[in-house]
This record gives structure tokens, C-alpha cells and sequence, in this order.
């Protein structure tokens, strides 16, 4: 490149044009430079048509299937307010699809006279029996409700509509005859369950009231059958003056001809000594001596007396009201030989039903410890007629909560399979739970099975 001057008179001077070309040159170059590093530093610019942004609305928040809050709880007022997806809520849990639903609670209810100054220690054996029973078995799915009632009459009556409208899926209630009455009356569509039997059953629902008793009057037919299935057709009458003795004779005696039998005599026993010689004179006479059996109907201190003066050899037949269960071979041995009809809780201490349950703590009297095993059964029944067999089976209510889909069996007519319980071998014969019962018989003063319950 050649180098250009400017002379002071204006003319050009190679000379001085040299370095004048040379500063341009160098800006120019500078120029460039930092026009390509800028080129290079933007980013690539795509020709297709940009995509304007979404707006807070096209974005739905995911769905929680929850219960409804609180009315004083705020509610958002609008789409944006919504969590975006994959945020973290803050508050109470929410119900989510990986979560159980909770599942509404149910109770089974036992309305008992607990608060009866008469009734009150009975009541409270056959409460014990059923917590026993709901604590071992069918927890997970009821609950037992109890209801301290002061009678069983207008108390209870209360108590049971009350029981209904706490949502019960079943009641138990009526230890008396009396209250057994009045519950049968109050029963509508839930499955009841009465603990003794009805005067009257004419304003029960046929299809969701039942009622089982310990009646000793059970017990006395269950003996008249047995006699009558070892071949016996004649027998002795032998009873004493005490008003539950002439309902056994009483009860006795029906199902004894029913099952075309025949009574030889009938012979009172007071226990007072001057009796034994009567009895065993009485026994002497023609009509006594055709007699191919005894039915003994009296407690355990009068059968103790009257037992020695009756024929030797001859069969003797009587109920659990005879005997205590609790007493040794020496107190019974007056007694041999003598057969009677006795719940499993006492007759088979070693069978697999009874072993399940503890037995009482506080060591009940006899006949309060018959209740413990009847309330036992209670739950067992009631369980077997509105328990579900497999738990599991749910569905959803609505808002998280799930009801079971089980058919409740609240109908006679369905069929219901036997128990064995520690009250007898329980079977549902209309509307009534039957017992049926070992046959015990005594030996050297303690009691053996002589025929199983069937």
C-alpha cells in the first residue's frame, strides 16, 4: 500500500498520507471485531412461528377426592388460586387415591338393667360375658355399645329407640320375661335379640326378632326326651313345694306326654325328714310301682334326702337345678347314677368353645355365672346374623367414608348354621335360638358325659 502525504499548501503528500490510512485501517478492523463477537454471542433465532404462553387457567390442578372442609374454612375464588401440579398443599392431609378410606364405625347394642338395685349384679354377669365374647371375636368390625338401664320397662324401652337412633346394627336386650316382652314389642326391622322368652310374640316381627332363654323349663323337656329316647314310658313324679319346682314338674310333664308317655304318680317332697318314709311308701304303691323312671324336680339340698328312699335300680332323670357344678364327689355322691341335662360351660370344661373365653375373675355365684355364658352366646349370635364373613368387602359412601356390602341376616326364614356354644349347641328354629345339651351323669360323685349334645 502506498503512503499518501498532505503537504501544508494542500496538496497530497505520499509521506504524509501513510499514517492516516494506517489509524483508519486499525479503527476499521477494530469495527469488524466487535461486530462478529456480537453476532456470535445472540442465540439462533428459529423461523417457525412462536408459541404465545399459557394462561394460569389452562393448566387444570390435579383432583383430590377429600371430605369437605369446615364451613369457616376459605374457598379459593378462582382457577389461579389453585395449586399447580406438583405442588405441596399445606393444612389438614387430603384423601388421595394411595390412601385406605376410613371406614364408618358400627355398634352392636346391649341394653341390660344395670342400674336395677334387683336385676343390677345379674345384668352385670351377662355384660361381662358378652364383652368377653366381642373382645375375642368381631372387634374389628363392631363395637359393643352398653346401655345402663334402670328397669326393664319404660327404662328400656327408651333406651332402645335411643339405641336406633344411634345407628345400631343390632340390639340385645330382655333379661327378664317381662323386659323379653317389652323388647319384642319395640322391634321393627333391626335384627333383636332377647335373652329370655316372651309372654307374648304376637306383636313381634317375624323376621327380625329372636329371643333365647337358660329356662330351667328348657332343661326339664330336654330330660322328659331323653328318658323317652332310652325307651321309658312310665314315670314317677317326685317334686317339691318350691314354686320353680312345681314349673320344672310342670314343663316336664307336658313334653313327657306329648312324647306319649304316662305318669305312674306324683309325689311331694318337702325335705323334711318325716318325708323320706312317705316317699318310699309311696313308691311301694301299684300305680307307683309300674313306673320305669323317676323325675326328680327339686333343688340339690331337698334331692339330696329324697334320692336314698326311692327304689334301687331305677332310673333317675332331673335338671341342672339339682346340682351345683361347683360341688365335690363327697356332696354328690348321694346323687348317682342320677342323669340331668348341663350347659358345656360347666359339663365340658375341655371343649374347644368353652377353653376360648376366660372365665369369670371375681368368682359369680352359680347361677350368675350361667348369665356369663349366656352373654358369651349373645354376641356370638347376633354376630353370626349380621357379621359380614369377609371383612373386607366395601364400598365407597361418598366423601372417603365406605359402608360394608354384607347382607345382614335379620330374617327367620334364611337359614342360620348351628354353634357350637357354651350355653349348648345353639340352632334357630323360627324365631327361637335352641339349646341343645350333654347328658351328664353322676359317678362317684362327679358328673360324666353320658350322651353329647346332638
Amino acid at each position: 500500500m502506498a503512503l499518501v502525504l498532505y503537504s501544508s499548501n494542500g496538496t497530497e503528500s505520499t509521506a504524509a498520507r501513510t499514517p492516516i490510512l494506517a489509524g483508519r485501517f486499525i479503527r476499521c478492523a477494530l469495527l469488524m471485531l466487535s461486530v462478529l463477537s456480537a453476532s456470535m454471542s445472540m442465540p439462533a433465532v428459529s423461523q417457525e412461528k412462536p408459541v404465545p404462553p399459557q394462561k394460569a387457567s389452562d393448566t387444570p390442578a390435579p383432583l383430590i377426592v377429600a371430605p369437605s372442609p369446615p364451613a369457616s374454612a376459605a374457598t379459593p375464588s378462582s382457577p389461579a388460586s389453585a395449586p399447580a401440579s406438583g405442588a405441596k398443599e399445606s393444612g389438614p392431609a387430603k384423601q388421595t387415591a394411595d390412601t385406605p378410606p376410613v371406614e364408618k364405625p358400627k355398634s352392636i347394642a346391649l341394653i341390660l338393667p344395670l342400674s336395677s338395685k334387683s336385676l343390677g349384679k345379674a345384668a352385670e354377669a351377662a355384660k361381662a360375658g358378652f364383652l368377653a365374647a366381642a373382645e375375642l371375636n368381631g372387634k374389628a368390625q363392631f363395637e359393643a355399645r352398653v346401655y345402663l338401664a334402670d328397669d326393664e320397662a319404660t327404662s328400656m324401652a327408651l333406651l332402645y329407640r335411643k339405641a336406633v337412633t344411634d345407628g345400631a346394627v343390632a340390639i340385645v336386650a330382655g333379661l327378664t320375661r317381662d323386659g323379653a316382652t317389652i323388647v319384642a314389642r319395640e322391634a321393627g326391622f333391626l335384627p333383636t335379640l332377647a335373652l329370655n322368652t316372651p309372654a307374648d310374640l304376637s306383636s313381634a316381627d317375624a323376621n327380625s326378632f329372636f329371643h333365647i332363654t337358660l329356662s330351667l323349663d328348657w332343661d326339664a323337656r330336654l330330660a322328659a326326651r331323653a328318658a323317652a329316647a332310652e325307651g321309658f314310658r312310665n314315670v314317677a313324679i317326685v317334686a317339691s313345694n318350691a314354686s320353680l319346682a312345681k314349673r320344672i314338674q310342670e314343663a316336664f310333664e307336658k313334653e313327657w306326654l306329648k312324647l306319649g308317655g304316662t305318669v305312674a304318680t306324683r309325689i311331694v317332697f318337702s325335705g323334711d325328714l318325716d318325708d323320706g318314709p312317705k316317699v318310699r311308701t309311696a313308691m311301694e304303691k301299684p300305680d307307683a310301682a309300674k313306673a320305669d323312671v323317676v323325675f326328680l324336680a327339686a333343688d340339690m339340698s331337698v334331692a339330696r334326702f329324697a334320692r336314698p328312699f326311692l327304689p334301687q335300680g331305677l332310673p333317675v332323670y332331673a335338671t341342672a337345678q339339682t346340682f351345683d357344678p361347683r360341688a365335690g364327689a363327697v356332696e354328690n355322691l348321694d346323687l348317682d347314677s342320677v342323669k340331668y341335662p348341663e350347659i358345656p360351660w360347666f359339663a365340658e370344661r375341655d371343649h374347644t368353645a368353652v377353653m376360648a373365653y376366660a372365665r369369670p375373675q371375681d368368682g359369680l355365684p352359680t347361677e350368675y355365672e350361667r348369665l356369663y355364658a349366656l352373654g358369651i352366646d349373645a354376641w356370638r349370635i347376633v354376630y353370626a346374623l349380621v357379621g359380614t364373613p369377609n371383612v373386607g368387602q366395601t364400598k365407597t359412601a361418598g366423601a372417603g367414608v365406605v359402608v360394608s356390602t354384607a347382607l345382614v341376616r335379620s330374617n327367620a326364614k334364611q337359614p342360620f348354621a348351628p354353634i357350637d356354644g357354651v350355653t349348648g349347641r345353639i340352632t334357630l328354629d323360627g324365631n327361637q335360638f335352641l339349646r341343645a345339651l350333654p347328658l351328664l351323669e353322676m359317678r362317684d360323685g362327679r358328673p360324666q358325659v353320658a350322651k353329647p349334645a346332638e
